[in-house]
């Protein structure tokens, strides 16, 4: 097939086996690739999400490129990571820039399929569509950058994923590193990879070509959607700014969750500020993803030399705990990444313990700003040792464990990323239906309400429902083609329905992939057997307000019951938010009989 390696790799651990399929071309129509092949995998291996343990051999972890992986069209080397998340206990995935969508094609395979666990440290090298199994004793306890680092001393040329200590003990948030500062981040793959004693994934290329089925078309793409890449008005931000300028965005909107959602504009906040203080005094030049012309990735001066600060980790390290020093946020987002964790989670959680130490509720908690006490804590929460211990649970299991649910921000088990809903409410939405959680890129709703689209940011209507839904579509295929989800300016419909039957000749119609959309939406739903009841947001979030210019805000029960119940309609689901049977007969998710 025009596109794909062809491959599928399965690799059995418990008996130390290694399987060669193909990729049937009949799923890879309907399913693309990345996050969309790598559930239809799962969903074919017959595992129902109520009897696997996430860090139990059984859990399968797929790593998948998609078809435009490895080609030269810009924002096109991301892949996707699909397992069963340890912290949210469903079906999950999480997708990474950097060279790993290119390099599993130039490696030979689409897909690797991991299942079983090792008894001693793993470093697994794909190379030419084969594996090979290495001790890895000698890496094991080294951070994320100290293991891709030695990796590469031998491996100069290649796409290595490495956990650190925070996923060698498995805590339920550590994150997959790639590229140094690059993260397969939410959800939890980290612990996944450790409880299967893998300390590092190398693909090496033995080619970098990719066949596709409509030469010229894409030869024209390629350079039309270069250009758009810098020169489009909805591309032109990332470029000059990346994600981090959003910290004045969100503080100067209101939408910049403070001290553990008690606010939307972080206290002294001018200090962290993009254009104020990173950009002139910390800023030392951009860093992109393999042929990617945008360059969002902002390199600031760390203790250590340089680091890729990002917005999301400015608020859940600054922001949720107050530390608004730049040199001691830059460094412990740093450590943080080292470790192995999701900044987001993490941030999130100690937050948590600082919220509940305020109260009396825990005792020996870090305090608002305190940078060596937050510091020590992220160390302790990597190794699991005394009140890290504890953080290493993330907030719904901490919260269950001291009985304070009505506090905790979470949805689905997952602690929400830097943009708050009472003031951006496409967000009620977005958090509440994703599959992942309080998943910020399930259907990119900020990006909706900060550009005042659907009604404005505080509209909660159906155009709103409807603007987000479409962008949901998007995103599914955004992650089983693969491409970067800030291409959302260039990669329109038609663009997609382009790109992809350039390379793959599938011939696909906008229609058709738009159902191949709700089709990889759907399928995960029903495999998580999720309903209404884990719809639900936070109760601090519609109890308790937020102040901005003077005004409250806070989500309404209205609001929430609105948006959702169109959606579910919209969607083809029953009042209780489970896929009608005909819709899922009529995406060949089953049978009719």
């Amino acid at each position: 097939m025009h596109g794909y390696a062809g491959r599928v790799l399965r690799i059995d651990l418990k008996r130390d086996r290694v399987e060669y399929d193909t990729v049937d071309e009949d799923i890879a129509k309907s399913f693309i690739g990345g996050r969309g092949l790598g559930l239809r995998l799962i969903f074919g291996m017959g595992l129902g999400v109520d009897g696997i343990d996430p860090l139990g051999p059984e859990n399968p972890l797929i790593i998948a490129t998609g078809p435009l992986g490895g080609t030269r069209l810009p924002l096109a080397t991301r892949a996707a990571a699909i397992f069963k998340s340890s912290l949210t206990n469903r079906w999950s995935y999480s997708t990474v820039g950097g060279t790993l969508g290119a390099y599993m094609k130039y490696a030979g395979v689409d897909a690797v399929v991991i299942t079983g666990s090792s008894d001693k440290p793993l470093h697994i090298i794909i190379s030419d569509g084969k594996v090979e199994l290495r001790d890895a004793r000698d890496l094991w306890g080294l951070d994320t950058v100290e293991t891709e680092h030695s990796i590469k001393r031998e491996f100069r040329d290649s796409a290595v994923l490495t956990i650190g200590p925070a996923g060698e003990n498995k805590v339920p948030y550590a994150c997959i590193g790639h590229e140094d500062w690059r993260q397969f981040g939410r959800t939890g793959g980290g612990a996944v990879m450790g409880s299967k004693g893998i300390k590092a994934i190398t693909f090496i290329p033995t080619s970098k070509t990719v066949d596709v089925a409509d030469d010229k078309l894409y030869q024209d793409l390629v350079r039309n959607l270069g250009k758009q890449a810098v020169m489009n008005p909805g591309m032109i931000p990332y470029r000059q700014g990346g994600t981090v300028r959003l910290i004045d965005t969100g503080n100067g909107m209101g939408f910049f969750p403070s001290i553990y959602w008690t606010k939307v504009v972080m206290p002294g906040w001018e200090n962290i500020s993009w254009e104020k203080t990173l950009k002139p005094k910390y800023f030392i030049k951009n860093g992109a993803c393999l042929y990617c012309p945008v360059a969002c990735h902002k390199v600031v001066r760390s203790s250590n030399g340089g680091y890729d600060l990002e917005y999301e980790t400015t608020m859940a390290l600054g922001g949720l705990t107050g530390v608004n020093d730049p040199q001691k946020l830059i460094d412990l987002a740093e450590l943080a990444d080292r470790l192995g964790f999701d900044t987001i989670s993490l941030g999130n959680t100690i937050a948590f313990l600082i919220y509940l130490g305020e109260k009396g509720i825990v005792k020996g908690t870090p305090r608002w700003g305190d940078y060596d006490g937050i510091r020590e804590l992220i160390i302790n929460t990597a190794y699991r040792r005394g009140l890290g211990e504890l953080a290493a649970l993330g907030v719904k299991a901490i919260s269950e464990k001291l009985g304070v649910q009505d506090l905790a921000i979470h949805v689905k088990g997952l602690e929400p990323a830097a943009y708050d809903p009472r003031t951006l409410k496409g967000m009620i939405l977005n958090n509440a239906i994703s599959e992942r959680g309080a998943d910020h890129l399930w259907s990119s709703a900020y990006a909706v309400d900060i550009a005042g689209q659907a009604g404005g940011r505080f509209a909660t209507g159906e155009d709103k429902v409807r603007a987000i839904m479409d962008i949901e579509e998007r995103n599914a295929l955004y992650d089983s083609m693969l491409l970067c989800k800030f291409g959302r300016a260039i990669y329109t419909w038609d663009v997609i329905r382009d790109a992809l039957n350039a390379v793959t000749g599938f011939g696909y119609t906008t229609d058709e992939l738009r159902e191949t959309a709700q089709r990889i939406i759907v399928l995960h739903r029903y495999m998580n057997k999720t309903t209404i009841d884990q719809d639900r947001l936070p109760p601090r979030w519609l109890r308790e307000p937020v102040e901005y210019e003077g005004k409250k805000y806070v989500i309404s029960e209205e609001e929430w019951s609105f948006m959702v119940r169109k959606y579910y309609e919209l969607r083809g689901y029953d009042e209780n938010g489970r896929p009608k049977p005909e819709i899922l007969v009529r995406l060949g998710l089953i049978n009719s009989s």
